[in-house]
């Protein structure tokens, strides 16, 4: 048995029936799992009926080699466990029964590919965070068991909802292909309904043990019940407290109901963080002590010690970005390796203001999970149309059929046609002089594209920043993302956010083309995939969780971001506590808070999680 404290090892020696391990931040719960598979197989029971999954392909593999080096370092052979993710354990239930070929899987991009194509069909205005988001809410009414037919869906309307879902399962079927929500729900189906098979995997895998326990959703949660009953050795491992992903159907009530569901159930906790320092673990314990809804823990270090974590103030996020990105270089300088560094935030298109000042200062990033870059969005393309014109006006330059002008020609609408434009287009004239002499323009039309003319002369005298407020305001180009919103049954929230942030990041720049072509390089630099060197990580505080660094900034802790605008009730509070909580969690030895003065103009406050934080 490999070293362990107490209650590891009164966790890795249980053996039947179901046990439930809370194991905190930096708890070393991937040794625990390890050494109970090991402690098992010297048990008596047989390899092959023993299941380990976990969430990630990756967390698998390095579960896997873990378990490999206790018997590589004691000279045996390692015995056959079974190592995997959700998805790979109950497709090869699914397989078993059905005959699928890998072949039959829609992959992400495919997906991706089809629905965005459904969407467009549906007069969608289309960037990767609406499509992801809408994806999301399509695995989530899957993995949740929701009857569609009353669901009411927060991306798009409930009956475009049901449309897209009935053309991409027809889809599906008509191409014999299963995707990876199908692997789980199919599986599901088939042990609930076939009694055979059931038995079949339950004298196969008579213990199971999942990692990660509070990241579980309904259908996972139902076949795992169906799976490990009527002997329920079933050894669970997971933290309510960092219990972040509600948005995919993982709620901490699955755990914290976990004894209920199998009563006499063994318990441990692993208090013991040694990942970090004992500065850092008190500011995270005050913290998660706040809510009310959650396991009771008394978290402690190992005597590490180190600075306390500090709290930095910015006047707004360009000057946030600046500020971190300064330290930073200022590591940099003294040798500190980049790869132990990572910036934090609550939401993607906070990365902008970090990626622009990392361009700037030549300090090396990557971003996780490939976070879209804000230039990429639809409102960006809109509104670098607008400026473009509003230059080519400025410099006296005729404006023909291009892809600038139909871009933005009726965005808000000004009831100028596909025939109108295709004239122009046919007849080599300039927009702006084509509506004078048109006898089929109705004088409203021409009336407005006079004023469009006029207003685009206007934005071309204004800096960037406030070239696009005038472009918002004046122009009422806010009133098109409005009208896009009734259109999909959306608040305006978020896409507005979209703008703000964008002419939050035209303030750095005088002229509209220098903008243009720094949003350019950006984007460019955020679809490259491969890193050379070491390289700071610029990550959500969602796609932080699992990960660790010796250094961590956390960007943006005020109100409305940290928490969020949109959480409300005091369980939707909660989660942003624990987001919050895995955010600080991250860090090893040096942790940074930032909060700022001012948002998009606007006064802005300290997050509430901060008061009597540090």
């Amino acid at each position: 048995m490999i070293n362990l404290n107490p209650n590891q090892l009164k966790a890795a020696e249980h053996t039947t029936g179901a046990m439930m391990v809370l194991a905190g931040p930096g708890s070393g719960k991937t040794a625990v799992i390890t050494a109970r598979a090991a402690h098992l197989v010297a048990a008596g029971i047989p390899a092959h009926n023993i299941l380990i999954i976990t969430y990630s392909k990756a967390a698998a593999q390095e579960m896997e080699q873990r378990f490999k080096n206790i018997f590589t370092a004691a000279g045996k052979l390692t015995p056959a466990v079974t190592f995997g993710t959700f998805h790979s354990a109950f497709y090869r239930i699914l397989r078993r029964k059905n005959n699928h070929s890998l072949e039959q899987i829609f992959s992400e991009g495919e997906r991706r590919t089809l629905i965005r194509g459904f969407l467009t069909e549906l007069n969608y205005d289309l960037d990767d965070e609406f499509l992801s988001s809408v994806i999301g809410e399509m695995s989530l009414v899957r993995n949740e068991l929701h009857d569609v037919s009353h669901y009411h869906s927060a991306t798009i309307g409930a009956e475009h909802f049901r449309e897209l879902l009935e053309r991409y399962n027809a889809h599906k079927l008509e191409k014999n292909k299963i995707d990876f929500d199908d692997m789980l729900c199919h599986t599901y189906e088939l042990l609930k309904s076939d009694q055979t098979e059931l038995a079949y995997w339950r004298s196969k895998y008579t213990h199971i043990m999942i990692d990660e326990f509070q990241d579980i959703n309904s259908v996972q949660f139902e076949m795992v019940k169906l799976l490990a009953a009527p002997k329920n050795n079933l050894f669970i491992v997971g933290d309510d407290d960092q219990s972040i992903y509600r948005f995919r159907g993982a709620r901490p009530e699955f755990l914290l109901n976990f004894p209920n569901e199998y009563t006499g159930t063994a318990q441990v906790t692993l208090e013991t963080n040694y990942r970090s320092t004992d500065s850092i673990i008190s500011c995270a314990n005050k913290l998660i002590k706040a809510n009310k809804i959650r396991y009771d823990k008394s978290i402690s270090g190992t005597g590490k010690t180190g600075p306390s974590p500090t709290l930095l103030v910015a006047e707004d996020q360009n000057r946030e970005a600046v500020q971190i990105a300064e330290k930073i270089r200022a590591l940099m300088k003294k040798g500190v390796d980049l790869n132990e560094i990572a910036v934090a935030f609550r939401l993607n298109m906070q990365a902008r203001a970090f990626m622009d000042a990392f361009l700037n200062m030549n300090i090396p990033f990557k971003t996780r999970d490939e976070i879209p870059t804000i230039y990429d969005h639809w409102i960006a393309e809109d509104l670098f149309a607008y400026l473009r014109l509003a230059r080519r006006l400025g410099l006296r330059q005729k404006v023909k059929y291009d892809p600038d002008a139909t871009r933005i020609i009726n965005k808000p609408f000004r009831f100028i046609s596909k025939a109108f434009l295709q004239g122009i287009k046919k007849d080599d004239v300039d927009l702006f002089r084509a509506y004078s002499y048109s006898d089929s323009l109705h004088i409203a039309t021409k009336t407005s594209i006079e004023e469009l003319h006029r207003l685009l002369l206007n934005v071309a005298k204004h800096e960037t920043s406030d070239a696009i407020r005038y472009i918002r305001k004046n122009i009422n180009y806010d009133s098109h993302i409005i009208d896009v919103c009734e259109y999909r049954k959306l608040r305006p929230t978020g896409l507005f956010e979209i703008a703000d942030e964008l002419q939050e990041a035209a303030k750095q720049f005088k002229k509209p083309e220098e903008f243009i072509a720094h949003a350019q390089e950006a984007a460019l630099l955020a679809q490259q995939q491969e890193q050379t060197g070491p390289c700071c990580t610029l990550t959500t505080l969602h796609s932080a969780k699992g990960l660790e660094f010796e250094r961590v900034f956390i960007a943006g802790a005020v109100e409305g971001l940290i928490p969020s605008v949109r959480s409300k009730t005091a369980a939707e509070i909660e989660e942003e506590r624990r987001l919050f909580y895995v955010g600080l969690t991250r860090a090893k030895n040096e942790l940074y808070i930032s909060t700022l003065k001012s948002r998009y103009d606007k006064p802005a406050l300290p997050s509430q999680f901060l008061n009597g934080l540090l």
